[in-house]
């Protein structure tokens, strides 16, 4: 326990200072996705966004910190070596312990937020992949750690844990699709049909020889 205090010692300023930020920036955040989703969902999307910067940031400060009376950093690409060492009595089981949860947070955290990583097995690479950018960074660097395949093989297994214990929770920060309203469809009532009573048209036959009296009679007044 007093290895590892001495070895993460500096951590604990750097995260005191950090912490506050994020509380901060929590609620900041919060409110302006409120804009755009409900309250609950605004909340819990932002403390985890913030909750994953944060990780980023402390594990960012924890590789490039140097360690004291180590002046260039060690390779060891021998799978097995610095675990057989840290189980002898000699070794230190909290250097396995902080190398497993070192990047479980951020596999518990981002299948959350990011639905490609919503898989064991993309997770595991994922992790991995990270792992061996943290273990090469802290080699180029010199900060005087020891950079090993046992701590790639550890961290990946800590993310992938750590995504493991969160599965069943990834969903439940997913948007509810709004539900859809029934549109009621127009019914087209047939009008009662309305009938206007016309009065029959009554056509009178005049015999023809009427009329030629008739007109004989304005035509030749004379004749008459």
């Amino acid at each position: 326990m007093g290895a590892l205090l001495r070895t993460f010692w500096g951590m604990v300023p750097i995260a005191a200072i950090a912490l506050p930020y994020a509380l901060l920036g929590w609620p900041l955040l919060a409110a302006r996705r409120r804009r755009r989703m409900g309250a609950r969902r605004a909340r819990a999307t932002a403390a985890v966004d913030c909750a994953v910067l944060l990780v980023i940031f402390l594990v960012f400060c924890l590789v490039t910190m140097p360690v004291d009376g180590s002046a260039e950093s060690t390779l060891d690409l021998v799978p097995g070596a610095d675990v057989t060492a840290a189980l002898s009595s000699d070794g230190s089981l909290w250097q396995v312990i902080g190398n497993v949860l070192l990047l479980g947070p951020l596999g518990a955290l981002l299948p959350l937020r990011i639905h490609r990583l919503r898989a064991l097995l993309r997770i595991a690479l994922a992790a991995l992949v990270a792992s061996v950018l943290v273990e090469g960074t802290q080699y180029l660097i010199h900060t005087g750690r020891v950079t090993s395949a046992d701590d790639v093989l550890l961290n990946t297994a800590g993310a992938t844990l750590g995504a493991a214990l969160s599965r069943r929770g990834w969903r439940t920060l997913d948007a509810v699709p709004p539900v859809p309203v029934p549109v009621p469809v127009p019914v087209a009532i047939p009008l009662p049909r309305r009938t206007i009573c016309e009065a029959p048209t009554l056509r009178l036959r005049v015999p023809r020889s009427v009329w030629d009296t008739r007109y004989a009679a304005i035509a030749h007044p004379e004749r008459q």
